[in-house]
């Protein structure tokens, strides 16, 4: 089934997410004769894969095979796996693989105890504080994070007005938003905002995930 927890992901973390935790089970199994039986847990895992990207972008599971599907070249073998690419400003994108672990029997295997990184030394999380601007207004001045339990939570109250941070929360599919201080504290103390916003369309524009 598709795993809810990680809808709000980008697409590269999801991807990125499932092959780290194959490939740890793989790695920590090499020295077994009998891990080819590992094909039934690869299946059951790309299954999930492909049901929880079908579930976040709300298409059928086929066409997630057509939009990510993609050849891997491994120690000279060919395997079917999936892709993800993140774009990022003025260098090349990172990119996430499902697939391409082979399930060969090696005798003279090491356990790998320091797998990649989802992106490389920084969170997603640290990287939008690094952009330092908030999403709300864009000022560029002590921005903080802001963080909410769950995502269910934006959606309480349906009869009321939706303040425009939380419709830009939704908008985003993140339980975090970076805020200035002015920003911060006003959604906190329940404050009405005055101030002009930054449209939301340039926040995706400036935002990397």
């Amino acid at each position: 089934m598709h795993r809810p927890e990680l809808e709000y992901d980008s697409d590269y973390t999801i991807v990125m997410t499932y092959q780290l935790e194959f490939r740890g089970i793989a790695n920590y199994y090499r020295l077994a004769y009998n891990m080819h039986t590992l094909k039934k847990l690869r299946w059951v895992m790309e299954t999930s894969l492909t049901k929880t990207l079908a579930h976040k972008l709300k298409v059928a599971v086929p066409k997630i095979y057509e939009h990510y599907g993609a050849k891997l070249m491994v120690e000279g073998k060919e395997y079917k796996g999936l892709q993800a690419a993140l774009p990022r400003e003025d260098t090349s994108p990172l990119v996430a693989t499902w697939g391409g672990i082979p399930l060969s029997w090696d005798m003279k295997a090491t356990l790998e105890d320091d797998p990649p990184k989802l992106y490389g030394n920084r969170t997603e999380l640290v990287q939008r504080l690094l952009a330092d601007f908030c999403e709300l207004c864009g000022n560029d001045k002590d921005v903080e994070v802001h963080h909410v339990q769950a995502m269910r939570k934006l959606h309480e109250h349906p009869g009321r007005p939706k303040p425009e941070w939380v419709k830009r929360m939704i908008a985003l599919k993140r339980k975090t938003l970076i805020f200035c201080k002015r920003c911060h504290e006003a959604v906190e103390h329940g404050l009405p905002i005055t101030w002009t916003l930054l449209p939301l369309e340039e926040v995706f524009q400036r935002r990397q995930f």
